[in-house]
């Protein structure tokens, strides 16, 4: 069998501090007193009592030649009482610590601050801290006692320096959130905190723990505590206490001691557990009795329900023993007794906690072997990324405390509650979740989960297929969600795709606002999808009859009809004829006058008749006249003087200007449709570039968009 010590194992810096005094005053002065034991010891009593140093419970009985207070402290009244013995040198051997907290509940004192203790009433160290609080503080031993105390709004919280430190966390939660004002101190021995965490990191490298230590002793109780909790564990006073039949189930056994435990009983106990030759013969020395025994302190064993009461279950484990499983060792969920989850003849494992080999009585433990296996069933899902379940038990200002059951606990950060932002989590209050586990540390009880993690990667998947799904050319319903200056974002079924501005409708629309609405339902006709990128082109004017099917089929050359002026260019005035039918009246269709620009003649907005010059089909082109539908002649100008100076008029003087105009005329006609065709085809070209533009610029918005959401959601 291998032996592992812990290091921090056995006296602390207090306890050595003390004792290492009173060597050196019996040394100089001889012997003497101590009020009341130094530690709750009987090994380190014996110790100084060799060394001339004996426990009184007076003052007045003190002998030798000095009067030593013990670490666990006094009250203040005790103290001056002390001071006042003639003849005696009066030690303060106070444990530093406890000294501190002593002050601290004078200072609250002193203050008018209402006190509250956290610890056992009954002991030295507790007792001497009601007095110097005046006396006046209440004492709570449990969580239990602490939640029906009525708190008043000026009060402190102090605790037991030997207080078991996870305990005293959940203790100054409930204290804080009673009394969100009053004042909360961590006065527990840090030493106490390290020999915990140090026999956590043990119980990792071994398959049993023994701890050695007075049954007195707080430090050692909550130090036993925290070992049954990790491995099977017994608790020991000195070597002769071991028992064989724990030892040799097991090749490898940590070994920790109290803070009041001696160095020479640790080595003892180790001296002896690391003896091979130990022989069943020595085994009466360590009141073991093999007949009666049937399980011992530590053990895992397997029964069957006997029987359930309100307070207890009786679990047979063989031998005829009926072990009693406590209702506090069971844990139960709110609303739960007993009867809901034990039934008779139902098999149980449980972890014994106590025997009396006398009185043939076992007591065992379900909750802590049930939460030691929950907790290996955690570790384990956080290693394979198993999806896990649990009730929300409470909400807190930063997110949510799960129950895993079997008494563990979780917290899910409100960061990782929902891909989308939760202003109230009370929603969540009492649900059922599913998660993930992102972080298990056993030594730390830290316990981190994650829904928004499966809720991504659910989103990613039904995105992943409505991409795969959604084919070009298709028509599909999809619903407006958000709009842009660029255009309408419609929600296609877990995924968002784009209609830009240019494909929400036949007719010119300024912004999306004028045709559509958030929450519309809207056909939709799937332009392009891009997997790669996530990106859906989709467009609703093409879902819709193309108006010019219809309207070239009721138009024709020469056919007078009344337009509204869309937009007016340099070369002429597009005018629409019918809705999303735009044709165009060149410039030199406007008057039969030089007009320089169209703005002389027309406005944008106004409505005009025209006359339909010429209808191209294929080109989708309709050519207009404002000029011939309104009849508009050329000004009045400057008439020539067509007489020769002899007076003689030939025909060409008379017609040559007209034949001349008129070739003129055709010429400028010629050049003004060519122009025009140019000018048209420019301009068609140019809106054609500019809606690519904005198609570009649209999806690369959209990705910011889209990104920035994401960011958003990461820090949310």
């Amino acid at each position: 069998m291998q032996v592992l010590l812990a290091e921090k194992a056995g006296f602390c810096s207090g306890v050595n501090r003390a004792i290492n005094h009173l060597l050196d005053q019996v040394s100089q002065q001889g012997g003497g007193s101590t009020l009341g034991p130094l530690v709750h010891n009987n090994e380190v009593v014996d110790y100084l009592e060799r060394h001339f140093i004996i426990s009184v419970d007076q003052p007045e009985k003190a002998m030798g030649s000095f009067l030593a207070v013990r670490t666990h402290g006094v009250t203040p009244e005790m103290l001056n009482r002390l001071y006042q013995q003639e003849n005696i040198n009066v030690i303060d051997l106070t444990c530093p610590r406890v000294q501190s907290v002593q002050k601290k509940a004078a200072l609250l004192r002193s203050n008018g601050c209402k006190i509250i203790i956290f610890g056992n009433a009954e002991h030295p160290e507790v007792q001497g801290l009601i007095g110097w609080a005046g006396g006046d503080a209440t004492v709570v031993s449990s969580l239990k006692e602490l939640e029906q105390l009525e708190i008043k709004p000026f009060s402190g919280l102090i605790a037991q320096t030997t207080s078991d430190p996870e305990l005293y966390e959940q203790v100054k939660e409930i204290f804080i959130k009673k009394n969100p004002e009053g004042r909360v101190y961590n006065t527990l021995c840090p030493e106490t905190k390290l020999r915990q965490e140090e026999i956590v990191n043990l119980a990792q490298r071994v398959e049993a723990l023994v701890v050695v230590g007075s049954e007195s002793s707080a430090n050692t109780k909550a130090l036993y505590d925290c070992c049954r909790q990790l491995k099977p564990s017994c608790r020991i006073t000195n070597a002769r206490e071991l028992k064989h039949s724990f030892l040799r189930q097991y090749r490898v056994i940590g070994v920790t001691a109290g803070a009041s435990t001696p160095p020479w009983t640790i080595k003892e106990v180790v001296e002896r557990m690391e003896n091979e030759n130990l022989e069943v013969k020595n085994e009466d020395q360590f009141n073991f009795d093999m007949e009666v025994t049937v399980a011992q302190v530590g053990e895992q064993v397997k029964g069957k329900v006997a029987r359930v009461t309100e307070e207890e279950v009786y679990v047979d484990i063989g031998a005829k023993t009926e072990a009693i499983l406590p209702v506090t060792e069971v844990h139960l969920d709110e609303g739960k007794e007993l009867a809901d989850i034990f039934t008779p003849e139902d098999e149980v494992e449980v972890t014994v906690m106590e025997t009396d080999d006398q009185e043939g009585k076992v007591v065992v433990s379900h909750k802590r072997l049930a939460r030691d296996k929950r907790l290996q069933e955690v570790e384990q899902a956080q290693s394979e990324g198993e999806v896990l379940e649990g009730r929300v038990k409470q909400v807190v200002s930063a997110g949510l405390v799960i129950d895993l059951g079997s008494g563990v606990e979780g917290f899910m950060p409100g960061s990782l509650v929902d891909i989308k932002y939760i202003p109230d989590f009370n929603e969540f209050k009492d649900q059922h979740l599913q998660f993930r586990v992102l972080e298990f540390d056993r030594e730390k009880g830290k316990i981190i989960l994650s829904r928004k993690i499966i809720m991504e990667e659910e989103a990613a998947q039904k995105k992943e297929e409505t991409l795969n799904s959604i084919e070009v050319g298709s028509t599909i319903t999809g619903t407006v969600k958000r709009l842009t200056n660029f255009g309408a974002f419609i929600d296609v079924g877990d995924i968002d795709g784009l209609v830009h501005i240019s494909e929400l409708s036949w007719e010119r629309v300024g912004h999306p606002s004028e045709v559509l609405k958030n929450g519309d339902k809207v056909e939709v006709k799937v332009l392009e999808v891009t997997p790669e990128k996530e990106r859906i082109s989709l467009s609703i004017r093409k879902t819709q009859p193309d108006p010019w099917s219809k309207a070239l089929d009721e138009l024709e050359s020469g056919q007078l009809i009344t337009g509204k002026v869309t937009r007016l260019v340099n070369f002429g005035a597009f005018i629409e004829i019918k809705p999303g039918v735009e044709g165009l009246a060149h410039i030199s269709q406007l008057a039969d006058y030089h007009v320089k620009h169209p703005s002389e003649i027309l406005n944008e907005g106004e409505e005009t008749e025209v006359k339909i010059l010429e209808v191209k089909p294929k080109a989708k082109r309709i050519s207009l006249s404002v000029k011939d539908a309104r009849g508009i002649m050329a000004a009045p100008g400057n008439q020539g003087d067509n007489e020769t100076e002899n007076g003689n008029v030939t025909l060409g003087d008379v017609f040559g200007n007209l034949f001349s105009d008129r070739e003129s005329a055709s010429n400028e006609i010629e050049q003004a449709d060519t122009e025009s065709a140019e000018k048209v085809t420019f301009e068609t070209d140019e809106e054609t570039a500019q809606e690519v533009t904005e198609q570009n610029e649209a999806e690369e918005e959209q990705e910011t968009e889209l990104g920035e959401e994401k960011e958003d959601r990461s820090k949310d």
